[in-house]
């Protein structure tokens, strides 16, 4: 099974198991994924779609997210970091894309989730021209490879 289908199964059996009603939910996720990715397949990316002026450029950033992609920082910030939206979630647990609040965000997939009662979940990413199914199966399969 490849990762992304691991991470979209993943996401339908958490989302139920915590009693939510997922009759609506449906993964946006592509079904096939490269087998594997690198922070060099993600870092474009990035750069073209997140880490933008306005948006996770610079601090202080939407959410306070600043997506360095001029050094390895993007990293820093995302791997292993407690998502603010939903605690419960790190931004990108290494190997665990089903436990990475970043798939969530890129797929518009918010069912089940236990997200801040202050802040929400917050809308899709990135605002505008969401990413492309390729660019989505990019980020997982990286995250399923440990997001190095």
């Amino acid at each position: 099974m490849t990762a992304l289908r691991h991470a979209c199964l993943a996401l339908a059996l958490c989302a139920s198991a915590c009693g939510a009603d997922t009759s609506a939910c449906g993964s946006s996720l592509p079904i096939g994924a490269p087998a594997h990715a690198t922070a060099g397949d993600v870092k474009p990316i990035l750069a073209r779609s997140c880490a933008l002026g306005g948006c996770h450029l610079r601090a202080p950033g939407a959410g306070d997210l600043v997506l360095d992609v001029s050094s390895a920082a993007w990293r820093t910030a995302i791997v292993g970091v407690q998502a603010r939206e939903n605690p419960a979630m790190d931004l990108v647990a290494p190997g665990e894309p089903d436990r990475s609040w970043l798939v969530a965000k890129i797929s518009g997939t918010f069912c089940g989730a236990s997200c801040d009662r202050a802040l929400g979940c917050g809308a899709a990413m990135p605002s505008g021209e969401p990413l492309s199914d390729s660019e989505r199966a990019t980020i997982v399969a990286w995250i399923a490879d440990g997001a190095r």
